[in-house]
């Protein structure tokens, strides 16, 4: 692989916005959630978050989904890179296998043809190959 200097102009794979934004979209209901019992356990339990202003309450509340949203997009994109890396190695496993097998194949079909070139002079005589010892 050419280093990365040298790369020019790649374009990544069309379903992999959609699946970055499927796991932002999971990270920040899962994030969310969880934000959101914190923010009602704290709320209930601690004087010094309840005395927060609603805007840095609401800035954590983002700033946690927020997070929650690039780390499994993240995730989804790296799972998603894992896949092709693991199906264009079976691919090509299976084009290499198959280019034997056709190796293999050639390699009876050109047996097969020198062993029926052979035998092909020996019956195509008349007498069926004594002609030589009737000679001597």
């Amino acid at each position: 692989m050419p280093p990365p200097s040298t790369i020019r102009d790649i374009a990544p794979p069309e379903a992999l916005s959609s699946i970055a934004s499927q796991g932002f979209a999971s990270g920040v209901l899962r994030f969310g959630t969880i934000s959101f019992l914190a923010h009602l356990l704290l709320n209930a339990r601690h004087p010094v978050y309840r005395n927060l202003t609603i805007q840095f309450k609401v800035f954590i509340q983002i700033s946690s989904m927020t997070l929650g949203g690039c780390i499994f997009a993240e995730k989804r994109v790296s799972e998603f890179n894992d896949s092709v890396r693991r199906r264009n190695r079976a691919l090509e496993r299976s084009r290499q296998a198959w280019g034997e097998e056709q190796e293999i194949r050639a390699m009876a079909q050109r047996r097969r043809d020198s062993e029926l070139t052979v035998a092909a002079p020996a019956s195509a005589s008349p007498s069926g190959g004594t002609e030589s010892a009737n000679e001597n």
